[in-house]
């Protein structure tokens, strides 16, 4: 068999072969890049955290120094109140740690500095747990997390492909006349793009705590609701419905409410 029947037969004919190979390179070059933007958010993000637990182990120290009965007196609580300012501008700062660099700069209180020194520590130990846990991850993951690295960046390919796929698809069902009219043709494209939208914030979207658990579900539910309407092209329409309602829930669950000041 010659080289030109064998890609005739594979691929239907040379157009085909081109188009394959052209599909690699993209798949190739998305990954790639995005391999090379996922390595620089984790460096980013260390950098973030050096730069809070920089301020805040400054601030801490003085904190520690003034409650253990060291030097007072003007300059020292100008000195003071210039590293909470700085704390303000730390790049991980907390709504909560916030409202306490607030209430100490507004009321100048020093019974505060404890209630001020602990929520420090509680930020300084996140922060140096969280930046443990993202070098543990890039320097010696294991084999389930190691595994997920590697096919971490195929995520905006296979989501581009998907995007892809449903557009054609609506394409050749719009090649009927009567398709044009059918509000269950449109609902099927719009759930099948929303769909993956949510697969791909799914998926590359790092965070697991508190509302990251909320936004998660939200995300499978969105995409998992897709599924009756490639089955039933009839129930696309609801399925539309019930995405914008998961989507407009979301605003209602991830809300994040101000902690009360305390007098």
């Amino acid at each position: 068999m010659s080289l030109t029947d064998w890609i005739a037969r594979t691929f239907g004919s040379m157009e085909g072969l081109v188009a394959v190979l052209l599909a690699a390179a993209i798949f190739i070059g998305l990954y790639i890049y995005s391999a090379s933007r996922l390595h620089q958010a984790r460096l980013e993000a260390i950098d973030r955290i050096r730069q809070s637990l920089s301020l805040y182990t400054r601030l801490a120290g003085a904190l520690d120094d003034r409650m253990n009965g060291g030097s007072s007196g003007p300059l020292v609580n100008e000195s003071l109140t210039a590293l909470v300012q700085e704390c303000k501008a730390a790049d991980r700062l907390t709504i909560d740690l916030q409202e306490h660099l607030d209430t100490f700069l507004r009321d100048q209180d020093e019974s505060r500095l404890g209630m001020l020194h602990r929520a420090l520590e509680r930020e300084m130990n996140r922060l140096i747990e969280e930046r443990t846990e993202i070098i543990r991850r890039v320097e010696s993951p294991g084999w389930g997390m190691g595994l997920w690295l590697l096919l971490k960046p195929a995520v905006p390919a296979i989501a581009l492909g998907a995007a892809i796929v449903w557009t054609v698809e609506m394409v050749i069902r719009l090649r009927e006349p009567s398709a044009w009219l059918m509000p269950e043709v449109w609902s099927l494209w719009l759930t099948s793009m929303i769909a993956t939208v949510s697969f791909y914030r799914l998926l590359m979207d790092g965070k697991r705590k508190s509302s990251g658990i909320i936004i998660h579900m939200l995300h499978l539910l969105i995409a998992a609701a897709a599924l009756p309407g490639w089955i039933w092209l009839e129930a696309a329409p609801y399925v539309l419905i019930l995405q914008l309602l998961l989507y407009l829930a979301g605003f209602r669950f991830t809300a994040k409410r101000r902690r009360r000041e305390r007098p």
